[in-house]
């Protein structure tokens, strides 16, 4: 069961930029400004409604993706994973991944008294933004098309930075070496683009930053800090250390849509 507090987080989120319209078992959205991105154009199921069929979603989100210009067909499953709908596009071979819904029930953290130094950074710091970019390139096994790095900058300064989006950078020897950031909607915080630079890895970069948001959170009161991690990954295993528990399972369908965009410009997840 989908806990009521990050249900709230993602209806509010899902709110923020492009055109979004509510359903009854969640909504869709769409963001002509970010047309390569999965997450500005999508539908969420968040409701459990046991009959949802795949017209209904498609119904709804496929307009919004053909006025926007989006490249994919990009659907979460939050609940009702057991519908019809999930049934559907499983067989029509959509493409599938897992993620683990975790939440933070490890009390107040202790962080590490290693060499990384976490301090908050605001896009104003001097070679942050280009940093960042590049960042982009470490989440996945495949470099990023530059117009989807594009887009993904340009939505977190429009749309995330003035929700509250806030970036802890992680420094090793004078460097930016990794990142954990953090949004927070009516005390509820979501830990996102956690990501360590290739070369700075296993010096325990992720663990000082995560945990540096996680104390960032609970100093302010935050009810309810979760993040999600690739079910099964490394990832998950390293939040399970550290004390987030899993709540829940996301599962997301994603495939190209039929009028997607030129070549090389594929979208990002």
């Amino acid at each position: 069961m989908l806990p009521e507090a990050v249900r709230g987080f993602w209806y509010r989120l899902g709110e923020a930029g492009g055109r979004t319209r509510r359903t009854a078992w969640g909504f869709v959205r769409a963001d002509a400004r970010y047309p390569l991105l999965h997450e500005a154009n999508m539908a969420a199921v968040l409701e459990e409604w046991a009959g949802l069929q795949p017209e209904d979603v498609r119904s709804a989100l496929l307009p919004l993706l053909e006025e926007a210009g989006a490249s994919h067909d990009h659907v979460e499953f939050w609940a009702s994973q057991a519908s019809p709908a999930v049934r559907a596009l499983r067989a029509e071979g959509w493409g599938e991944a897992h993620d683990a819904l975790m939440g933070w029930e490890g009390g107040r953290p202790t962080l590490p008294s290693g060499p990384v130094v976490v301090r908050e950074v605001s896009e104003s710091e001097p070679g942050f933004l280009p940093w960042y970019r590049a960042s982009r390139h470490d989440f996945g096994e495949q470099a990023l098309a530059p117009a989807v790095v594009d887009q993904l900058l340009g939505r977190h300064l429009e749309v995330l930075r003035p929700l509250g989006l806030r970036w802890f950078v992680g420094f090793l020897d004078g460097e930016m070496a990794g990142l954990a950031s953090l949004v927070s909607l009516d005390g509820v915080r979501y830990v996102d683009s956690v990501v360590t630079a290739p070369r700075f890895r296993r010096r325990g970069v992720a663990t000082a930053t995560v945990l540096r948001t996680v104390r960032e959170s609970l100093a302010t009161g935050d009810r309810t800090l979760h993040l999600l991690a690739v079910e099964g990954g490394k990832p998950q295993r390293l939040y399970e250390r550290l004390g987030f528990r899993v709540w829940g399972r996301v599962v997301t369908f994603n495939r190209p849509r039929l009028l997607a965009p030129a070549p090389g410009t594929g979208g990002s997840s």
